[in-house]
């Protein structure tokens, strides 16, 4: 396993890490044992060198956390790890800090990375989020403090408004099935020092070899469907993988990090967790980078000119918080 520093200024990571949105997640039905299945997933990462693990208050509305945070905790796992999380962007400049703590509670730990999950409502100006983030991280809530789902207008007006600690990374949707980034977005990260973590590497499965949905998650992403049905793509994995005696899945990763991106991909079997692993041996050449470019350079424009969440901010941040907790999360 490789590690890299995540952007600047934020800890130093495994080039691959985890993301457990799936685990205790209503979108992805990850049947049997959670707590055992969970803490088999962390057990078999720590013994291939992957010690960065991501999740969300708002996966499994807490359950995500909670699960990571009893594996690490019966696993006798410390500071060799790197664990971040996410505060939802419904939450009011008060409302950070005490859900920063809570987070805390659910992962037994101090959170390495707290990240503001998407930007704040039209309402709702962002300084008062950065300065409630930077309050986080100076009253020791969290190590550090990250942005998500922020585009590059956004970044910027954050930037702008942090006075004494910056963010150290920007988690936004990554894959070579969804390039908008490099419209706009990456570039100004790289500008600035933001770290890339990169959420659906894998384009829910799809660019992994997955054809066809099998979870409500993949039913309702327009992008698993895109490159699912891509023959042009699927056909450039396949021949880089055979060159390099990997897998799609492994490939798709291996270009992230060539980008200069930490990928999470999510899984809900223990097994994966060595093929995600190998990604990281595998380094690509010019050929292969550019095959791969040529067959998925019509996403860098195909969702739009720069990178786009969601219409989210446009709802009020108290009809969001009600939407999601009725909903059990996501």
């Amino acid at each position: 396993m490789r590690y890299v520093r995540l952007g600047v200024r934020g800890p130093r990571v495994s080039v691959i890490g985890l993301g457990f949105w799936q685990a205790g997640s209503p979108l992805w039905g990850w049947r049997g044992d959670l707590e055992r299945g969970v803490t088999s997933v962390v057990e078999r990462a720590l013994e291939h060198g992957i010690t960065f693990f991501d999740t969300a208050e708002i996966y499994g509305w807490g359950r995500s956390e909670e699960l990571l945070g009893k594996a690490l905790s019966a696993l006798g796992v410390g500071d060799e790890v790197i664990v971040a999380s996410k505060v939802g962007g419904f939450r009011g400049p008060s409302g950070i800090p005490r859900a920063v703590e809570a987070i805390n509670r659910r992962l037994r730990r101090t959170v390495d990375l707290v990240q503001h999950h998407w930007p704040p409502p039209y309402t709702t100006s962002f300084c008062s989020v950065i300065r409630a983030l930077e309050d986080s991280v100076k009253k020791g809530l969290a190590h550090s403090y990250g942005l998500s789902n922020y585009n590059s207008q956004e970044l910027v007006k954050a930037l702008e408004c942090s006075r004494r600690i910056e963010p150290v990374s920007n988690q936004i949707q990554y894959s070579l099935a969804y390039r908008s980034a490099e419209a706009k977005l990456k570039g100004v990260m790289d500008e600035r020092g933001i770290g890339l973590i990169a959420w659906s590497p894998l384009a829910k499965g799809a660019l992994a070899g997955l054809r066809e949905p099998v979870t409500r998650a993949q039913r309702s992403d327009k992008v698993f469907r895109a490159a699912a049905s891509d023959e042009e793509l699927q056909a450039a994995l396949a021949r880089v993988a055979e060159r390099h005696g990997a897998s799609k899945a492994q490939v798709a990763l291996a270009w992230i990090i060539a980008m200069g991106g930490v990928p999470i991909p999510g899984l809900r079997r223990a097994e994966r967790v060595e093929e995600y692993a190998g990604a990281s041996n595998i380094v690509l050449d010019e050929d292969d980078l550019e095959e791969l470019d040529k067959a998925s350079r019509k996403y860098i424009s195909m969702w739009g000119s720069d990178y786009r969440f969601s219409n989210i901010r446009v709802i009020p941040g108290t009809i969001q918080y009600i939407a999601i907790r009725a909903m059990g999360g996501v």
